[in-house]
């Protein structure tokens, strides 16, 4: 019997085993971490195993690219910005980035460590047995105490190579400078994360690219605003003017083969730059590059003429929509009731935001053009005549003859054939962000049929609300509580109305009754999707990050 006979046998034998108790291997680094843990539970063995990266980041990266699943030229104004430091910019391949929201705990943190290390005494330093991969530990260099991480240990070398998990780089250092990591100081996630720029690659640097963007973060004090692209480390990173959203401070790394640079503000991807050659009478073939998002750089890189020559009066028109305003941003905070979709979602309005969808429904119909078919991807700014008012919608999902829009000014869902669409240009006010904001209240954990029938009676359109935010909610929809003019809770109200009703909320043996209008399949849909926050194909639409203008 050969090898390969031998592992199938075993693993037929494996199948029918019954057995499923754990079994401890009692060998390799994490068998010894786990030992000194009990042995020592005074000091921090492994990091808290936080993430660096704001959660809604990630959430989003991974929600964008199951949407976009096997597509490369994924919009990037679908990704949400923050502010970030650059603690380690050796090449763009190469990047440790901070959430700008940790400077505060980094500071106190490197400050407590200076003091319990100050009297270094030998009984805190860690003997050679316990040196090996993985384990944490503090560093001294140069007279500073850092967490580290040991990566490369030698038995017989005094050397060891430490990861600093708050720098976001290696350094060698004697073993003579490693300590134990008191456990009070392992509670923190690591402050860095590494990453690399977006569509910068290697093969594709020189000295003069490197000096520049070194020169770049320098110049900007090390200080950016970020998108998170992709979900595992290291991250791919697109990487902004701190004032600036709009100003990719890294463009001149990403220039593609043939066509325009990938200025952010130009998003043709490749279908439809092929398409735009071949109307113009450029000939294009497969490996042509010249989508502004373009990501795969195939042979050398050269400043093609044969790209396309946008005029000066080209006509520009709107990509996408600015995220909805956050309801604790809004000035005038005198909001009325404009729709109630279910507990986590309530659109909120106020007399300016009514007063500038006015002028948006007035706009000239006349003057707008059919949106052309190539245009027409998930998120895509556009204009419709519903119920013989001019409002604005965006793409959610592509039918084959029709199309499924929200109309951003209204938070409501239609579907309309695809030549009843037309394309909205970027001037006032048709550009503007969306005149809503939206709002989740807090206290209800959870959809039910029931409670959103209660308070959609409760709260028709119109009604005068006062919304309080959460403590440290920032998200969109903003989490708070609802109360009525008069100071009366909502959440007070339908709750006296459920048990007034006798209303078995935890029941769920039995489904209400519900036809098969659109209005009630939705309130079902929304009943089954518990977890409501990105999983609704058009509620990732007013958490977009920037405006982006097209020409095409």
């Amino acid at each position: 019997m050969n090898r390969s006979d031998d592992i199938i046998k075993r693993q037929k034998a494996a199948e029918l085993n019954d057995c499923r108790e754990l079994v401890e291997v009692q060998s390799g680094n994490e068998y010894q971490i786990r030992k000194l843990m009990e042995q020592f539970p005074q000091y921090a063995w492994k990091y808290a195993e936080g993430i660096t990266i704001p959660g809604y980041m990630i959430k989003i990266a991974e929600q964008v690219s199951e949407e976009f699943d096997g597509v490369r030229n994924i919009p990037t104004d679908l990704f949400p910005c923050e502010y970030f430091r650059v603690i380690d910019h050796s090449t763009p391949t190469e990047l440790a980035i901070q959430p700008k929201r940790f400077d505060k705990t980094e500071e106190q943190l490197r400050r407590k460590m200076q003091i319990h290390y100050e009297d270094d005494q030998d009984r805190i330093r860690i003997p050679s047995c316990q040196l090996f991969p993985k384990v944490a530990c503090a560093v001294r260099i140069e007279n500073m105490w850092y967490r580290g991480k040991l990566e490369n240990v030698a038995d017989l070398s005094p050397w060891v190579y430490v990861y600093l998990v708050d720098v976001g780089m290696s350094r060698q250092v004697a073993k003579s400078d490693i300590r134990y990591l008191d456990s009070k100081f392992g509670h923190y996630p690591p402050m860095v994360a590494r990453g690399r720029i977006r569509g910068a690659f290697i093969q594709h640097m020189d000295y003069d690219k490197v000096d520049r963007f070194r020169y770049v973060v320098k110049d900007l004090n090390y200080l950016t605003r970020c998108q998170i692209i992709s979900t595992v480390e290291p991250y791919e990173v697109n990487m902004f003017h701190p004032k600036y959203e709009l100003l990719n401070v890294c463009s001149f790394l990403l220039v593609p083969r043939h066509g325009l640079p990938s200025v952010e503000g130009i998003w043709p991807p490749k279908v439809i730059a092929r398409e735009l050659n071949r109307e113009n009478g450029v000939e294009s073939d497969e490996n042509d590059d010249s989508g502004a998002d373009s990501d795969d750089f195939i042979g050398d890189e050269e400043d093609g003429d044969d790209g396309w020559n946008f005029q000066e009066d080209s006509d520009c028109f709107l990509r996408s929509f600015s995220p909805a305003t956050k309801v604790f941003r809004v000035v005038d905070e005198n909001f009325q009731i404009e729709r109630v979709e279910n507990e986590r979602l309530v659109f909120l309005t106020n007399d300016d935001m009514r007063q500038k969808r006015r002028e948006i429904e007035t706009y000239r119909k006349h003057s707008l053009k059919q949106l052309p078919e190539k245009w027409m991807v998930f998120g895509t700014s556009c204009a419709v005549l519903h119920e013989g008012i001019l409002k604005r919608a965006a793409i959610y999902r592509i039918n084959d003859h029709s199309l499924n829009l929200l109309l951003v000014d209204y938070g409501i869902n239609i579907e309309i054939a695809k030549s009843e669409v037309f394309s909205l240009p970027n001037e006032e006010p048709v550009n503007s962000e969306p005149q809503l904001t939206l709002v989740s209240l807090a206290s209800f954990d959870f959809i039910h049929y029931s409670r959103v029938e209660v308070i959609r009676q409760l709260l028709p359109t119109g009604t005068l609300v006062h919304f309080e935010r959460e403590r440290r909610s920032k998200d969109i929809p903003t989490k708070g509580d609802l109360f009525l003019r008069d100071g009366t809770s909502v959440e007070q109200i339908v709750n006296e109305t459920i048990s007034d009703r006798n209303l078995d909320l935890e029941c769920l043996d039995i489904v209400p009754f519900c036809g098969y209008t659109e209005y009630n399949r939705d309130l079902h849909r929304d009943q089954i999707n518990l977890d409501f926050s990105y999983t609704r194909e058009s509620s990732i639409i007013y958490k977009k990050s920037k405006l982006v203008a097209s020409k095409f």
